[in-house]
């Protein structure tokens, strides 16, 4: 685990707000040089703290209103470790979680519609080995954080 002091967290914070910070806004907001500053974000995207910049899009507005959790269930489990090349095809599926109990797998989905999202579903269970499955439509997000809180 990476050691992370209060300025490190201080930083993270403000990029997690704004990826696109400059070195100097981020160096006034902590009171340290822009040099020293630079060097902290670089060892942090080094260490793999900080993975990746990206943008966040909204998904009403690129015709993705449709958000549903599904949950996939095996019959043997050596189908469900060839379900991943799946998943990884499909661009419609935002997460994909192994998980324990009834199912093997739980799917975040963000699509168009109903219709997009029952041809999905279609594609799903005609994988080899699905044998169950398990569909929740969200209607409204309360959460949804694009990253980890740090304290």
């Amino acid at each position: 685990m990476y050691k992370l002091d209060k300025i490190d967290k201080a930083l993270l914070k403000l990029l997690q707000e704004n990826g696109r910070a400059t070195i100097s806004s981020l160096s006034s907001a902590v009171s340290l040089s822009m040099p020293a500053v630079s060097e902290r974000v670089k060892r942090l995207e080094a260490s793999g703290v900080i993975q990746k910049f990206t943008t966040l899009l909204n998904p009403s507005l690129v015709d993705k209103q449709l958000m549903a959790l599904v949950q996939i269930g095996f019959d043997l489990q050596r189908h469900a470790d060839s379900f991943v090349d799946f998943v990884e095809t499909e661009k419609d599926i935002k997460e994909c979680y192994r998980i324990t109990g009834k199912y093997e797998y739980t799917l975040k989905v963000q699509t168009n519609n109903t219709g997009t999202l029952a041809e999905l579903l279609n594609r799903i269970k005609a994988q080899d080995g699905v044998n169950k499955t398990h569909s929740i439509v969200v209607l409204s997000s309360i959460i949804d954080r694009p990253s980890v809180v740090i304290n």
